[in-house]
């Protein structure tokens, strides 16, 4: 049986033990670390013959300490530094821990004694401590390794995540090293496992063909890898009931796209009825031309209300909406005077420099097998609980990606508000919306809050909760995301991260040293989790590696 005493609670002038901290001397043979989680006895509640109280409590740093009076102490007992020199008398010394108290299991709030044992923690008294064991739907996080050899799963509860108590989620971090998508990924699977009949999900893919082949399962997991899902409780299986959508482009050899998949997936796919084009005709994408000049500098909102006055112009095709808006280019043409004629130019010439893309189209009349012309509307409105949406846009430049991103936000909160007459509020279920690199799309300076896609995303943050609509957003530097996004997400993940942004982004500020430091140097696979219901503020997670194909680099 394991030995669980680790050493004694230390209360002195200087430091006293306190509501919120500890502090303990650790054995000489114990190998502790931040992040572990310890349990104290206390006092009980029902006096002295009541069965005692435990207090739990989560390393937070370590220091080493010994008798010497300083450095040069030191030096002059190795015979005036000598490095073979072997001081006659050991120094005195004992390794001090810090901890942040998390809770007493009978509601004690008072400081826990000095020279009361401390011990490891066990599996429920952790998931106790951490308020893990009250949940009312448990969704597999990730798991704790401790140093004592045991691994711990985490959860988060549904409420929180997904509404209607708290939602939202961002992961940061550096790029590869941080794993932010992977981890968004692997949450999304253990809710599909879990609540697949309460969850649809829409998945922005931005990078490669890293997310075009997810419901294909991983052939190269190893049986440590395999053990690391059961761990979580959950099962290494790929995910299920996908659709991808591809850019359109006048490609005919390449599937009539511009994407980066596999072509033996993407034909695979398009057998299975699972892959389709997206394009954008005039009908439809009138009213959302704001979103397409949406990385515009436009202090005074210029741009935005030509768009919303174009709303009604009369034009069957893309050639004949751009020969419209060149119409008003003229001096004299009779338009609005309140806009000026340098402002419409400055309109016509990015709205036809943009829509220039093959993107830009009306719907196929012929080869339309092999074209597979899908509306993002049409995609969104056949989603269910259960079912997935992959829609690449990793080929199209970023203010097309915008356009994208902001049509989908949209499509989405008009179902929900009840704006759509094919489809009622409740059939789509709670929806997902996964995008990495959120600060394209809601950044953080003074202006940003003007632009149409920053404010259907601020929508969706502070109120999108109520309505079932969630978002998960990944991206390198929290910094440069806007601060009322970050504000409303009920879970956080951090990971590894330079140290110039922990020192430029306020919210490291009041991490202990030990995190900001172990921040920098996290491994792959391994988070650091903030959570609504956590009674601490962070907790290190690892989870397993990827259970869906991973493409060839």
């Amino acid at each position: 049986m394991m030995k669980r005493a680790i050493g004694k609670v230390t209360a002195t002038e200087k430091n006293p033990t306190t509501c919120d901290t500890l502090r303990f001397w650790v054995h000489r043979d114990v190998v502790i670390r931040p992040f572990d989680v310890v349990r104290v006895q206390h006092i009980s509640r029902y006096g002295g013959d009541g069965e005692p109280s435990y207090t739990y409590a989560i390393v937070q740093d370590l220091e080493y300490i010994t008798d010497s009076a300083g450095h040069l102490a030191n030096y002059v007992s190795s015979d005036f530094g000598e490095l073979d020199s072997v001081p006659q008398n050991a120094r005195m010394g004992a390794t001090i821990a810090e901890a942040q108290v998390l809770y007493n299991n009978q509601e004690i709030e008072m400081p826990v004694r000095d020279g009361t044992t401390v011990e490891w923690a066990d599996v429920e008294g952790i998931k106790e401590a951490l308020g893990i064991s009250a949940y009312q739907k448990p969704i597999p996080a990730g798991y704790i390794s401790i140093s004592n050899g045991e691994d711990v799963p985490i959860e988060v509860e549904a409420a929180y995540l997904l509404g209607p108590e708290g939602a939202h989620l961002n992961i940061a971090g550096i790029s590869g090293l941080a794993t932010k998508t992977s981890y968004a990924m692997f949450l999304m699977n253990s809710i599909q496992q879990r609540m697949s009949d309460e969850v649809a999900m829409i998945i922005f893919n931005v990078k490669g063909n890293d997310l075009l082949a997810i419901d294909i399962p991983n052939l190269g997991l190893t049986d440590v890898q395999r053990e690391e899902w059961e761990k979580c409780g959950l099962n290494p299986v790929p995910f299920d009931n996908v659709t991808y959508l591809y850019p359109f482009a006048k490609r005919p050899g390449n599937g009539y796209t511009i994407s980066h998949v596999e072509f033996e997936m993407l034909e695979r796919q398009r057998k299975n009825g699972q892959a389709f084009n997206y394009f954008y005709d005039i009908e439809t994408t009138k009213s959302k031309l704001a979103l397409l000049f949406s990385d515009i500098d436009d202090p005074s909102s210029t741009m935005e209300s030509i768009a919303h006055q174009l709303s009604d112009l009369d034009a069957s095709n893309w050639d004949t909406f751009r020969d419209g808006v060149r119409a008003r280019t003229k001096r004299g043409s009779g338009k609005d005077q309140d806009i000026s004629v340098m402002s419409w130019r400055k309109f016509s010439r990015i709205l036809r420099s943009r829509t220039e893309n093959d993107l830009f189209t009306e719907r196929a009349r012929t080869q339309t097998e092999k074209k597979r012309h899908k509306l993002i509307r049409e995609a969104i409105l056949g989603l269910r609980p259960g079912s997935i949406l992959v829609i690449d846009v990793e080929p199209l430049p970023d203010y097309l990606q915008c356009l994208v991103f902001g049509d989908v936000i949209q499509t989405i909160y008009g179902i929900k508000l009840g704006d759509e007459e094919d489809v009622r509020p409740g059939d789509l279920g709670k929806v997902i919306i996964f995008a990495d690199e959120l600060n394209k799309y809601a950044p953080k300076f003074s202006s940003g809050s003007k632009r149409t896609l920053t404010r259907n995303i601020l929508e969706v943050t502070e109120r999108g909760r109520s309505l079932g609509v969630v978002l998960f957003g990944a991206e390198q530097f929290r910094s440069g995301v806007h601060d009322r996004v970050l504000g409303n997400c009920g879970t956080n993940v951090y990971g590894r991260t330079s140290p110039v942004e922990i020192a430029k982004c306020p919210d490291y500020r009041y991490f202990p040293n030990a995190y900001k430091a172990a921040i920098t140097r996290l491994p792959q696979g391994s988070l650091l989790l903030q959570h609504a219901v956590f009674k601490t503020s962070l907790v290190k997670v690892q989870f397993p590696f990827p259970s869906y194909h991973q493409p060839q680099r």
